[in-house]
């Protein structure tokens, strides 16, 4: 049976909206099939920063014949109604028509034979009709065409068939943009052009161009990744899912580093440095193990492997998060201040 693969590229899709369009695509996509008598066999989505991925499983090479019976005008009606019937069912002569008897009389009826589509046809036809009808949230359009997507779409991979053959591309044009078989990998470290077939060519290929495709597989190399760093310098990661599922949408290659801020910050409430780090910079913060408090370490998480070893982005990121830190540390120690004078002044009225 074969197979289907789809990939949108785009410039962006915010992190927001990555786990929800996935399922929106694989619905829109799936709902299509069954609809035009294409059962498949299974299907999953995917999206990453730039990408947007559909893999259906077991489809169909063409749609099943099928056989429809248009009930028409009682035997005997008017000259009128049976021409009608006649160009409606697209009969020649009433013949072709066969006589049904119900509580009401004799009709007549016409038993219509459609023959199925082959499925390329069908999937070529579904793809614009998903693309222009796609819901995001929030959408734009780009140069002087009509199209809208999340942001600018640079290409589409449309390719279908069966795993003993060589899969076609599925032929279609929205706006200029025609379906292929040439995505491209890491904008930054390998963003030159990749042709693929099928799904697994497909995987195989973008994690070569430092890609990982599936966001639950970037969630578990970023966690497992984050444990060991942490576990290496003596601290243990307070782990977050909700930011976990967040930095997960942010990158393509994860890569894990380790940032310090100064020992000073600690005087602030640990609630106010957690959620500062990571509502800004989308860091995990580190406790020390011997003490059980949090220690003056975070760990980010970057999109590439720089040639520096990622000395450049931790230091970008110690300066924000400096700056960060000391205003909360300014805020907190204001709303002291504030809450010691308003008691002050209420012991003094009531003295």
């Amino acid at each position: 049976m074969p197979d289907l693969l789809l990939e949108f590229l785009s410039e962006e899709i915010p992190a927001r909206m990555q786990a929800r369009a996935a399922e929106d695509l694989q619905k829109m996509v799936t709902d299509r099939l069954i609809a035009a008598g294409l059962a498949y066999e299974g299907a999953k989505g995917f999206a990453t920063p730039r990408r947007l991925a559909l893999s259906v499983h077991g489809v169909p090479a063409r749609q099943p014949d099928i056989k429809e019976e248009k009930k028409g005008p009682r035997v005997g009606a008017p000259e009128n109604a049976i021409a009608g019937f006649l160009k409606a069912a697209g009969l020649q002569s009433i013949k072709q028509a066969k006589v049904q008897p119900d509580k009401k009389g004799d009709f007549y009826v016409a038993v219509i034979d459609k023959p199925g589509r082959p499925t390329l046809d069908v999937i070529a036809e579904m793809i614009p009709d998903v693309v222009r009808n796609f819901p995001w949230p929030k959408s734009m359009r780009w140069g002087t065409g009509r199209l809208s997507w999340v942001r600018p779409l640079h290409s589409i991979v449309a390719t279908f068939g069966p795993e003993t053959e060589e899969p076609v591309v599925v032929p279609f044009d929205i706006d200029g943009i025609k379906g292929g078989d040439e995505t491209r990998g890491h904008r930054f470290m390998a963003p030159g052009a990749i042709k693929v077939r099928r799904f697994e060519d497909y995987v195989a290929k973008l994690e070569k161009a430092k890609v990982v495709l599936d966001p639950a597989r970037r969630a578990d190399v970023i966690l497992a990744d984050a444990k060991n760093l942490a576990f290496a310098q003596g601290y243990e990661l307070v782990e977050d899912n909700g930011l976990l599922a967040e930095v997960a949408g942010l990158v393509e290659w994860p890569v894990t580093l380790m940032g310090t801020f100064d020992k000073s910050f600690l005087a602030i409430p640990e609630e106010v440095i957690r959620a500062t780090i990571r509502n800004n910079q989308k860091c995990f913060v580190l406790r020390d193990p011997q003490t059980a408090k949090l220690a003056n370490k975070f760990i980010l998480v970057a999109n590439e492997e720089a040639a520096d070893g990622g000395k450049a982005i931790v230091a970008g990121n110690e300066r924000v998060i400096r700056a960060r830190l000391s205003d909360a540390k300014f805020f907190y120690e204001t709303d002291l201040k504030t809450r010691l004078e308003d008691r002050l002044l209420k012991f003094e009225h009531i003295v």
